[in-house]
């Protein structure tokens, strides 16, 4: 039962910390500008919040989904969107 215990409350920081990566690397996104390539994001999402690959993947795709910001695919540039910028108020 403690075991149990344990990995919820591991899987509850880790959804909070998450969460507040998710802001983070949108408040960098918002600050330079509005848009940014891929590469710039992953770099800082790697520096900042030590979020890489598989995770940062469901980031960005979390974003999309939520319509938080749009990706063009040809010039790998993601946008912020209005709904994004609310997000991050």
């Amino acid at each position: 039962m403690k075991d149990q215990t344990d990995e919820q409350e591991k899987e509850a920081k880790f959804k909070e910390f998450f969460e507040k990566a998710r802001k983070g690397v949108l408040k960098y996104l918002d600050e330079n500008g509005g848009s940014l390539p891929m590469d710039k994001l992953h770099d800082y999402s790697l520096k900042t919040y030590l979020i890489q690959h598989q995770r940062f993947s469901q980031m960005m795709e979390s974003f999309v989904n939520e319509k938080l910001i749009t990706y063009n695919a040809s010039t790998q540039v993601s946008t912020i969107t209005e709904e994004g910028k609310e997000f991050i108020k």
